[in-house]
């Protein structure tokens, strides 16, 4: 492969770059086919991968409400605005979008780097499999912008290695206790050193400030023996500035000097020949007794000429100074008394923090007193340069201020801190290898543990899987991964709705269902339907943490059990349903000749003529053959030849009875809406033509009822097929709609033939009477064919074939019986009865009354006889096929409004209250089955009259 000189590292990046942006252009272009939306954008906050599809051309405006939208939405969360709450989110601000919805795009470190944003210009609303759908084009465009980060992460851990050298070496046993030797002896050195250190400071601070405080009082005692000789200073001022002086003057000044002091006891003045110029004492002080000679004489040969001689005796100390003078010196000799003068210096010298003494060759003098101790402990002392040299100051402090020393506390104090530095360096220096190996052996019983259990979730014989709170699978068992193999394995990072919406698309599950819960109830049971036969029941529990714990449990074989089991239940029921219906069909035709015999028992106690014995002797014998079909019936009650009507073949005129099916059915229509063909114009066929007419007019019906303004074109013809003759009966109409039942249902059983229909099929009355009237008809098959529009269905029925010519006229003609004039007026009535023996019974005990009765086998019959003729009464049976007598009574009332009919119900309701119930319901009045002679013709007179 050749590779261009110039071709560099920024020219690859911008390459991969062009590819990721070209990805997402690709997945944004299919998700707008996808949805069929006019905008689809992807927004990258670092605005590196950031495009959009717009399909409209105000771009600014759209813009401007889409970034309005993703302000108000958090980014974190998927969010839908749709039309139903539209307005009421974005408070009627926007006028071109409708339909919002936004989805995050997470990076490697599971940070927010952008949106992926679907809306359109007009409403529009995501269901569940749509929104499922959107999370998944999101995933899809967030593996696409992060497809290179993972080539660049393992570079950085090459750093580690040698770090992690150096952390196992020093964890060691032997060099951790090295190095936490050394730091625990350097540690404590310093400590030591620091220590020692501020001791001899501390030290050399106290006894500079003894010193200090020592010179200080020092100072304050030479300024007492300067106070002292100041009165000297005032004698040598007047011997100088007197020429001549009396002994008296100079004693006079003296004394004004000294007698105001209380420590004075006497003042002596004297010349440089020692010769007394003058002298001052206290009156109990004696100071001539003294001798001052030798005293002067001592002074004269002092050492320090600059200071002071003090004498003393006992307690009075003389203290003797010179005065020089230009004609030479003075001396002057004060008597005190010392104890006095030395505790009036002590309380001037007295120092916070520290004790003053002074000390003389008679005692020593304290703050307090004189004191005993001839050696002061822990002070310093220096002597005067005013007084005598004997007489020193001493300074002690409070506290004795000691030389730096090494304690035994010390030692201890150091000790105990060397060994808590040594145990923490050693213990920090063994941590990583200890927090290693209890890591290590943690991960190993983690390990155990999670191999102990995935191997016990895999033995379970059922599916087992833990979902966080975004649906993602967590930890899941070898049972759900087969479950779902289909759809795991492509790809692993899939939501449970995604799996299950996924599934439900490739037609893998044909049923799912969530059973409602209560509120105070965690388990959530949903039934899953594989279209394999597998049926799972998933027990689905939510956790505090946001997520929930899903078992699948395999409950193929208890649902195929329980689907047998309601479907015996179902035959069952249907069966039974069957059973009651045929003994209430059997109970029905019943009551008609058992009716019809107690009549002819009530007519035959009256006297009649020997041709109305025979008449009677016949519906004697019609009813004798109705019973004994009824118990042939229950013989054979599991033969599939029970039919509930009886078949009454005669000669039909095919033209005249459809003629009479179109006008019936066009006789409340403006228009002519069926339009009869028959081909055959000569032929006549042999079969029941109440029954036909009936088939005719009840598929009419429904055609026109399931088409608007439609013309429906009914056609006959006869084929010879199998040496048998066939009437086919042909029905097309125009835009017929499918949602008529009966039609629907027809088409499900077109392809059967007639003789193969089930009796039990799942079908509606009607269509289950539609069958039994074709297959008693000898019904062949039933086709339907629908070409464009036009809908065309063929009837065949099995007929015999016969002329025109031949067909009687076989219409029965009204029977009327001329009546004595005092009997009935001649009047019309119309007996309306799906039993064909009740005719013969009500005409027999009417034959001898003025009265013309006509009769009705169906109510749609009877509707179309009222609709052609006059009735002055309507004697109308209840229970009938089709439409009931109080449906028809309803009708006929409601079309005959002007007309002066009555209807009569004539039923076998034997309550007390049946007279008003009916009489309510818009019957004229009520005759009980089976009916008297008597009663019908008095009831009958009361109603005409």
């Amino acid at each position: 492969m050749n590779i261009p000189n110039n071709f560099h590292v920024n020219d690859i990046s911008n390459l991969e770059h062009d590819e990721i942006k070209q990805d997402i252009n690709e997945t944004l272009a299919l998700m707008r086919q996808f949805y069929d939306t006019a905008i689809v954008k992807y927004v990258d906050f670092s605005s590196v991968y950031t495009q959009q599809i717009i399909n409209s051309d105000d771009h600014y405006n759209i813009d401007l409400e889409l970034n309005a939208y993703q302000h108000q939405c958090d980014q974190e969360k998927m969010y839908i605005i749709d039309d139903t709450l539209f307005d009421n989110l974005t408070n009627k601000n926007s006028s071109l979008v409708r339909f919002y919805a936004q989805y995050p795009i997470y990076g490697a470190n599971n940070n927010v780097q952008g949106i992926l944003i679907i809306a359109d210009l007009a409403p529009k609303t995501l269901i569940g499999s749509q929104k499922d759908q959107f999370v998944s084009f999101a995933q899809l465009l967030q593996s696409q912008i992060n497809k290179n980060v993972s080539q660049s992460q393992p570079i950085e851990a090459k750093k580690a290695p040698s770090l992690n050298r150096f952390v196992h070496l020093f964890s060691l046993a032997p060099v951790a206790f090295l190095i936490a030797l050394v730091i625990c002896s350097f540690s404590v050195l310093l400590l030591y050193t620091l220590d020692k250190k501020e001791q001899q400071s501390e030290y050399a601070a106290k006894t500079q400030q003894l010193r200090k405080t020592l010179f200080d009082a020092l100072e304050r005692f030479d300024n007492q023996a300067i106070y002292i000789t100041q009165k000297d200073k005032i004698v040598a001022g007047f011997l100088q500035s007197q020429t001549r002086y009396t002994q008296k003057q100079l004693s006079d000044l003296v004394k004004t000097q000294v007698s105001e002091n209380l420590n004075y006891k006497g003042f002596v003045v004297f010349d440089g020949e020692y010769n007394q110029l003058a002298l001052w004492s206290k009156n109990n002080f004696d100071l001539a007794a003294y001798g001052f000679k030798n005293w002067l004489n001592r002074f004269s040969t002092r050492a320090n000429k600059q200071s002071v001689e003090v004498f003393t005796v006992a307690d009075t100390a003389f203290l003797i100074s010179e005065i020089k003078l230009s004609s030479g010196s003075v001396y002057t000799l004060t008597a005190f008394d010392l104890s006095k003068f030395l505790k009036a210096i002590i309380g001037k010298l007295n120092t916070q923090n520290y004790n003053l003494f002074i000390t003389t060759p008679q005692f020593t003098l304290g703050s307090r007193g004189e004191i005993s101790a001839s050696v002061i402990p822990n002070s310093i002392s220096a002597a005067s340069s005013r007084f005598p040299a004997t007489w020193r100051i001493h300074v002690q402090p409070n506290q004795p201020i000691l030389a730096p020393k090494v304690t035994g506390f010390d030692l201890f104090r150091l000790a105990l801190i060397g060994f808590a530095v040594f145990a923490f360096v050693y213990y920090f220096l063994r941590l990583p290898k200890r927090l290693h190996d209890e890591i290590k052996q943690k991960n190993k019983l983690i390990l155990n543990r999670e191999s102990l259990f995935s191997s016990s979730l895999d033995a379970l014989p059922h599916g087992f899987a833990i979902f966080n709170n975004n649906e993602l699978p967590v930890i899941t068992n070898e049972a759900f991964n087969k479950l779902f193999a289909q759809i795991i394995k492509p790809n692993t990072q899939l939501s449970y709705s995604q799996i299950i919406s996924i599934a439900q698309q490739n037609n893998l599950i044909n049923h799912y269902k969530e059973h409602s819960k209560l509120a105070n109830e965690h388990n959530q049971l949903i039934d899953i339907g594989f279209t394999d036969g597998r049926w799972i029941t998933v027990v689905q529990r939510h956790t505090n943490f946001g997520g929930f714990v899903c078992y699948f449990r395999d409950e193929t074989q208890a649902h195929q059990k329980e689907l047998l089991l309601a479907e015996v239940l179902e035959k069952s029921k249907q069966s039974n349903q069957l059973k009651e219906k045929f003994v209430t069909r059997l109970s029905q035709q019943l009551k008609a000749p058992l009716s019809s015999l107690k009549s002819i028992i009530e007519i035959a106690q009256k006297p009649m003529s020997a041709s109305d014995f025979k008449g009677h002797i016949g519906n004697i014998n019609t009813a004798s053959e109705q019973l004994e079909c009824v118990i042939q019936q229950l013989v054979n009650v599991n033969k599939s030849q029970t039919g509930k009507l009886k078949l009454k073949a005669n000669k039909i005129n095919l033209n005249k009875m459809l003629s009479n099916s179109a006008s019936i059915l066009n006789k409340n229509s403006e228009t002519k809406n069926v339009i009869t063909d028959n081909k055959d114009n000569k032929v006549a066929v042999i079969s029941d033509e109440k029954l036909i007419s009936q088939l005719v007019i009840q598929l009419s019906t429904e055609l026109l009822e399931s088409s608007y303004k439609s013309q429906l074109t009914i056609q006959s013809n006869i084929e010879n097929e199998d040496k048998r003759d066939y009437l086919n009966l042909i029905f097309s109409i125009n835009n017929l709609t499918t949602n008529n039942d009966f039609l629907s249902q027809l088409k499900l059983i077109s392809n059967q033939t007639a003789i193969n229909f089930n009796d039990e099929i799942d079908a509606t009355l009607e269509i289950k009477f539609f069958i039994s009237i074709f297959k008693m008809l000898g019904g062949k098959a039933i086709n339907i064919n629908e070409r464009g529009k036009t809908t065309t269905i063929s009837l065949s029925l099995l007929v015999n074939v016969t002329h025109i010519d031949e067909v009687i006229d076989e219409t029965p003609k009204n029977n009327i019986t001329p009546i004595v004039p005092n009997k009935l007026k001649s009047k019309s009535l119309l007996l309306v009865d799906d039993e064909p023996l009740v005719e013969t019974v009500i005409k027999a005990m009417l034959k001898n009354e003025n009265l013309t009765v006509d009769y009705a086998s169906s109510a749609i019959e009877a509707m179309l006889m009222v609709s052609q003729n006059d009735y002055d009464i309507i004697l109308m049976d209840i229970v009938m096929p089709e439409l009931s007598g109080t449906d028809a009574m309803l009708k006929i009332k409601k079309h005959s409004s002007d007309k002066v009919t009555k209807i009569i119900a004539h039923t076998s309701d034997a309550q007390n209250n049946s007279s008003a119930k009916y009489v309510e319901l818009g019957f004229d009045d009520m005759l009980e089955k089976p009916v008297k002679q008597d009663i019908l013709i008095n009831k009958i007179k009361k109603i005409i009259s």
